[in-house]
């Protein structure tokens, strides 16, 4: 494999850098508590967190290139989808729901939404990779509805991005990645990340990031196996850290990125690209924040105002996403019969979005009112509390109730229920109930927000005398929230390095919204969002670790899905498999070497759609520690060449064939 003179500018650069910091004393790193923050109001120890939460260590990221997060998020139980780098295939799904209904956050705050900034929502990318690789030190997932703590949009999961904290002395890292197809008519991809952090002053602290990943368009592929055009991203995170005495901090973020999607140079007989450009041709985020967080006798109150701004240029169209949110909360720890931990808090939030190609787009809506403008906007509030009360040493309840107000649709009160309980010191027995609700997006919600369909959009219209053409596809100011009522119920065994559980899970929808025919109206076919409908996902999962020696692990993760299924028309909620299984053998075999080889079986999709072979994806990596400085490291993916094949023997979406990989990463 031929090192790409990039790839090699970088390793000077990181060397360079490598050589001055060998004057720094050397300082181990800190070692984070055991604690997730994203599964209650306040940190808890994992073991007692009232949902199914799984952990993506610092450790895992580094192992291997990291050019999209769900190649990592694919690997847990409850997640489907990151299977490919393009379409539907390749965003996340929690437990069977679409991804409009996961909730991204890093470090706590909401990144926003581009979706509506696109045409059509399905060709934007998941709103996943705007923080830098290299800035992460975790990756906190919870499966099921969080609704009483996060409200709106919450109703499959939370995916929360822990951010690397800024240290008491000067530290940063530096990692440099290049991936490269054995076939040849792939296109290659590079990857490269700067974090550095460290103390200006003895109550001052900064944070700084860079990152940069480019994936190549393909130029040529073999027969039936499809091919995508290129993309890159860029990020560039800050952070000032500031000490108000020892009680009382204060924080200042800002971080822009930059998504560009690009065709194939290569051109058809007709001029045009081989593979077009999947996505935004250019996709800019910005956003800035301040927290403020003060310990006093009245307990832990926390601010913070943050906004985001997404831009979406394409075609001479204006497509803009903003908000702005404030949350505050307030924990104290209460004696009152029983040892309790509340969190109260409350939350402001104000949207707009403008998008001249979607809104405003007709004289007059399907009413026959006059379109003016390209602008929505909306304003939300709630107000939330959660109890977790410690009922004996080992049994602790969970109490959470949100209130939320929308501008539009009125009020909304999602309650929540939880229980988890050690029999013995190495058993866990939990579960609980709760009840979700999405509310409609500004698009949704706005009849003036008509999208044209050329044509597959408009289907449900043949019994009511259409025969072909385009329809518009518009909103509803009549709809309600989409709710929800969701049940788990887990058990766990944790010791001497086994780690064995399983969860059952239920989720019954009601109110779901989707497209209905409406008819001819304006001289115009239209189709139109309805709360007609009702929903229901259920099924398994579970998780094995087993420690076949001292260093070397076997870890499962499991999930099968009885159903996700629309139950009004019978029709599945999304192209998911029935049964997913990964499963990794990793060996540690010296302090400084370590190996593992890696299977991800995808099974047939449920009931409807297209029916595809069940595969099995293997990847391998090794990485090695030269120096407690520098770790390099190298592997295959997809070492089988395996993929989606339909029964017709023809690839149905890409997914990439044999690709070699090396790195490396340097510690200052």
């Amino acid at each position: 494999m031929s090192i790409r003179p990039p790839l090699l500018a970088t390793a000077l650069a990181l060397a360079v850098s490598n050589a001055w910091s060998d004057n720094l004393a050397a300082e181990a790193e800190a070692v984070l508590p055991v604690v997730v923050i994203t599964a209650s109001g306040a940190a808890i120890d994992i073991k007692d967190a009232p949902a199914s939460i799984s952990v993506i260590t610092r450790e895992e990221i580094e192992r291997q290139p990291v050019y999209d997060l769900n190649t990592l998020l694919r690997r847990i139980p409850g997640v489907t989808g990151g299977t490919s780098p393009v379409g539907e295939q390749s965003k996340i799904k929690l437990r069977g729901l679409p991804e409009k209904y996961t909730l991204i956050l890093v470090d706590g705050k909401r990144v926003g939404s581009s979706s509506d900034t696109a045409y059509r929502p399905d060709l934007g990318r998941q709103d996943l990779n705007w923080i830098a690789p290299e800035m992460i030190e975790r990756i906190e997932v919870v499966r099921g509805p969080m609704s009483s703590l996060y409200g709106s949009d919450a109703m499959g999961g939370v995916i929360n991005i822990i951010t690397r904290k800024v240290p008491g002395t000067w530290h940063g890292s530096a990692t440099a990645n290049y991936t490269r197809p054995q076939d040849s008519g792939r296109g290659d991809a590079n990857q490269l990340g700067l974090n550095v952090a460290g103390p200006l002053s003895d109550t001052l602290g900064m944070r700084f990031g860079l990152s940069q990943s480019k994936q190549n368009a393909d130029e040529a592929v073999r027969a039936n196996a499809g091919g995508i055009g290129g993309e890159r991203n860029r990020t560039a995170t800050g952070q000032l850290a500031w000490k108000l005495g020892s009680r009382q901090s204060l924080t200042f973020d800002a971080s822009y990125g930059r998504q560009e999607a690009t065709p194939s140079s290569t051109l058809k007989p007709n001029g045009t690209p081989l593979f077009s450009a999947w996505g935004a041709s250019e996709l800019i985020r910005k956003s800035a924040s301040i927290g403020y967080e003060g310990r006093f006798v009245v307990g832990t109150a926390k601010f913070t105002l943050y906004h985001n701004d997404f831009d979406n240029r394409f075609a001479g169209t204006t497509a803009r996403a903003k908000d702005t949110t404030l949350d505050a909360t307030l924990e104290k720890r209460l004696g009152w019969g029983v040892e309790q931990l509340l969190v109260m808090g409350a939350q402001w939030k104000d949207q707009e979005l403008t998008n001249t190609d979607t809104i405003g787009t007709v004289p007059t809506d399907y009413q026959g009112n006059r379109v003016q403008g390209a602008t929505l906007s909306g304003t939300t509030s709630a107000l939330f509390a959660e109890d977790q009360l410690f009922l004996r040493e080992n049994l602790s309840a969970t109490v959470g109730l949100r209130l939320d107000h929308h501008s539009k649709f009125g009020n909304h009160y999602s309650p929540r229920l939880y229980l988890v309980y050690h029999p013995a010191p190495e058993w866990t027995v939990r579960g609980g109930i709760s009840q979700g609700f999405r509310a409609p997006s500004l698009k949704e919600n706005s009849p003036s927000a008509a999208t044209n369909s050329g044509g597959n959009g408009c289907r449900s219209l043949v019994p009511l005398g259409y025969i072909t053409g385009g329809c518009y596809m518009a909103g509803n100011a009549d709809l309600k929230p989409e709710t929800s009522t969701a049940g788990e119920l887990g058990v766990a065994y944790e010791r001497n390095g086994w780690d064995v559980g399983v969860t059952w899970f239920r989720n019954d929808f009601k109110n779901k919204i989707d497209y209905a025919p409406l008819g001819f109206f304006q001289n115009l076919w239209w189709t139109r969002l309805t709360n007609i409908q009702k929903a229901r996902t259920s099924g398994l999962e579970a998780t094995a670790t087993v420690p076949l020696t001292k260093d070397l692990n076997w870890r499962n993760n499991v999930t099968y899905m009885k159903e996700a299924k629309n139950l009004t028309t019978g029709a599945n909620l999304l192209a998911t498999p029935r049964l997913s299984w990964y499963s990794a053998l990793g060996w540690q075999v010296t302090d400084a070497l370590f190996g593992e080889i890696s299977a991800q079986y995808t099974g047939r999709e449920l009931d409807a759609g297209p029916l595809y072979r069940a595969y099995t994806m293997v990847d391998t990596v090794v990485s090695y520690k030269v120096t407690p400085r520098w770790t390099v490291r190298g592997g295959v993916e997809n070492v089988l060449r395996k993929g989606p094949v339909a029964d017709t023997g023809r690839e149905t979406y890409y997914v990439p064939g044999r690709r070699m990989f090396a790195g490396l990463t340097t510690r200052f």
